[in-house]
């Protein structure tokens, strides 16, 4: 055989081989087409079972004539075991799917209610609290603005008073004592025993003893002259007797010139067998003192005040008296003439007449300070023996 014919037969050879083995790799590509075509339904959840059905009953000459593919495409067919474990496992959970598939109406029904709009009585009812909440409000706004008001004008009045007291220290009236003869006992109108009561007075001098004489002479007035003690006995009493006001001290200090407290006062009247009350009232409340001052009177009690100096004499107040706390005895009151009849240790003169409305004011300026006393009924007892 020449050379040409031996390079010929290799080359049919050759292509002969080539044929053989296409034909092979044919084969195996068709095989691998027909064993993947089952699992390609499975590949997407949107394919229907239909496309399925059509490219799985293909006729055996399409799959044959199907365009080879490449040798690696067996290889990469080796999951499709479990490709198909994972479609059956999907198939068994798409079986199982109504039981949770029922629940889910539940669910969203749920949701439902609770994304519900309110009813009309739901609404009426939120608008109604609402509207009392903003009346109460503006009920406690009310109220508080009526407080700070009704607070501004009583202190605007009382700095008003503080200063016509003040105006009339300085420029008032000058209105020196009268001690006009004093009617009897039982003069119609007349309260209290003034006529009795004149004569027992004690006079401070130029000292702050105001407090310690009214209250020397309460004791003479409801124990009888030979039972009241002089202006320096009760001193000397108050100097020795401790203080039930200011811890560790006495009632009066002589050397200081001390004032004395009215609690310290009803000490005294006590320790003389005497029963003593200290009243105090709002600036409203004058028509009420009175009357009780009116009251004591006439069932037999002592009466001691205290008042504002300035106010009661004006310019003619003695300048040992105390100007805005000053002790004074209630003696008797004209109910027809409108004079109230005191004691004033502060002038060496008793039985003052003041005019009823001079009184109330003077009397105004400290709350109507009052302190009413009577004979303890055991004293009353050992008195009438």
């Amino acid at each position: 055989m020449s050379m040409t014919s031996r390079k010929r037969a290799g080359r049919i050879a050759t292509f002969g081989f080539a044929i053989g083995a296409g034909l092979l790799i044919a084969s195996g590509a068709g095989a691998a087409v027909a064993a993947a075509a089952p699992d390609d339904s499975g590949h997407s959840a949107t394919s229907s079972s239909s496309a399925s059905s059509a490219r799985t009953h293909k006729p055996a000459a399409a799959r044959t004539s199907a365009k080879p593919k490449p040798a690696s495409a067996t290889v990469m067919q080796l999951p499709t075991k479990r490709t198909t474990t994972a479609v059956s496992a999907a198939s068994v959970s798409a079986v199982s799917t109504p039981s949770s598939a029922a629940a889910t109406p539940t669910a969203a029904a749920k949701q439902s209610r609770a994304q519900r709009l309110p009813t009309p009585a739901e609404v009426q009812q939120a608008i109604v609290a609402g509207l009392d909440a903003a009346r109460r409000n503006l009920d406690t706004l009310r109220t508080n603005i009526e407080l700070l008001v009704k607070h501004q004008i009583e202190g605007i009045r009382d700095n008003l008073t503080t200063l016509r007291y003040d105006l009339e220290a300085i420029v008032g009236p000058y209105r020196p004592p009268v001690t006009p003869d004093i009617p009897a006992d039982d003069t119609p109108g007349l309260i209290g025993n003034p006529a009795a009561k004149e004569g027992l007075f004690l006079y401070q001098g130029q000292t702050n003893r105001c407090v310690l004489m009214s209250t020397g002479m309460v004791i003479g007035q409801l124990l009888g002259a030979d039972k009241m003690p002089t202006a320096q006995q009760i001193t000397d009493e108050a100097a020795t007797t401790p203080s039930t006001v200011y811890p560790d001290k006495y009632i009066y200090d002589p050397v200081a010139d001390t004032y004395v407290a009215y609690a310290d006062a009803l000490q005294l009247l006590e320790n003389h067998g005497i029963t003593a009350t200290s009243t105090q009232y709002s600036k409203g409340q004058g028509t009420n003192a009175i009357n009780n001052v009116k009251a004591a009177l006439t069932s037999g009690e002592s009466v001691i005040v205290t008042v504002n100096a300035s106010i009661a004499w004006g310019r003619a107040a003695p300048g040992d008296a105390v100007t805005a706390n000053h002790a004074i005895t209630v003696l008797g009151i004209d109910t027809i003439k409108n004079i109230v009849y005191v004691n004033d240790s502060a002038f060496n003169n008793p039985g003052i007449a003041m005019k009823m409305d001079v009184f109330m004011s003077s009397w105004a300026a400290n709350d109507y300070q009052t302190i009413t006393a009577y004979v303890t009924p055991a004293q009353q007892s050992t008195i009438a023996a």
